[in-house]
């Protein structure tokens, strides 16, 4: 079973090949993210993404380019998953509780 996707907008710095750039993240799960690019990112790529003292490590596994820049897929390792005890972007928004109401 997939974990939760949460929306959220917060700027970010993507770090590939040792070159950082960056990035909005536009979703969240325990095991991945969307993020917005301006700059052309290859699918495939190692990447380190860090947020607030926070860093997940992991592979892009998905990039689409938009009218505007790139959308991205990044899965998480395993070493470092996310949870919203371990870092809570500033606005984080559960679309199960919209479905509630």
């Amino acid at each position: 079973m997939e974990s939760r996707r949460y929306l959220c907008s917060q700027l970010a710095k993507l770090t590939l090949d040792g070159q950082a750039q960056w990035v909005n993240i536009e979703e969240i799960w325990e095991t991945g993210v969307i993020l917005e690019s301006e700059a052309v990112v290859i699918e495939g790529t190692d990447a380190s993404l860090s947020v607030e003292g926070a860093s997940f490590q992991g592979r892009l596994t998905s990039v689409q380019q938009e009218e505007f820049g790139w959308r991205v897929e990044m899965e998480f390792s395993p070493e470092t998953p996310w949870s919203p005890e371990l870092w809570r972007p500033d606005h984080l928004l559960d679309p199960a509780v919209l479905k509630q109401k």
